[in-house]
This record gives structure tokens, C-alpha cells and sequence, in this order.
């Protein structure tokens, strides 16, 4: 199964702490998403690693835990919270709403951001 761009750009935010950014998927593969933050996720297996090795698990209870010791929850009011204190739920019109006030889109199949509001 390819990448989701939209899913490694909320995870290269949450690494980031929250800065805005925008992934791309590496023309001609499915398993390479490159970030202007720096980052580069690829698909291992059933996890997602960055160019810094740090992985990324998704739980089948939904959680997330991060190979650098972020984890996330969920907390009030639909908001998905994570232990470095960024928060994100999902906006009606599918884009997701951060706390520290970013809004993260996908644009096409192979394009997403997370920019200011």
C-alpha cells in the first residue's frame, strides 16, 4: 500500500513541533515522501520512517507512537493529542485543524501541507 502524503505530513509536523511544511511524493515510487522541513519518509514494513530513522507505529486502537518517545492520544472534543503538546482533529472538510493554528490539506494524491490559517 503507497504512502499517505497527508499522514506523513501531519507526522513530519508533529516531529517538527508544529512548524508549517509541505511533503511531495518522489516522482515514480510510491514509498518516498520528501518534506521541505528536511524529512524523507519511507515504508517499512508496517511503519513509517523518516530520514532521521525515527518511526512512526500506528496501533489498531488508532494511537501512534513515535521511535523517539512521542505518543499521542485521544483527548477532548475529538482532538488527537501528542506528547509534545500538539494536538490536530479533523475539520467536516477533511482537513485537520492544529492547536497551534495550522491547517494541514491534501492537494493531490501526491501533494500535502499544513500552512497557517
Amino acid at each position: 500500500m503507497p504512502l499517505n502524503v497527508l499522514e506523513v505530513t501531519i507526522f513530519a509536523m508533529v516531529l517538527s513541533g508544529g512548524d508549517p511544511l509541505a511533503c511531495t511524493r518522489q516522482q515514480g515510487t510510491e514509498e518516498m515522501i520528501l518534506c521541505t522541513n528536511g524529512q524523507v519518509a519511507t515504508l517499512d514494513g508496517d511503519r513509517i520512517t523518516f530520514k532521521n530513522d525515527i518511526a512512526v507505529v500506528k496501533f489498531p486502537d488508532g494511537s501512534l507512537a513515535f521511535s523517539n518517545g512521542i505518543r499521542s492520544h485521544w483527548g477532548s472534543a475529538g482532538w488527537v493529542q501528542f506528547s509534545n503538546k500538539i494536538a490536530i482533529r479533523r475539520n467536516p472538510d477533511g482537513t485537520y485543524k492544529t492547536n497551534g493554528g495550522l491547517i494541514c490539506r491534501g492537494l493531490s494524491q501526491d501533494k500535502a501541507n499544513c500552512q497557517k490559517a
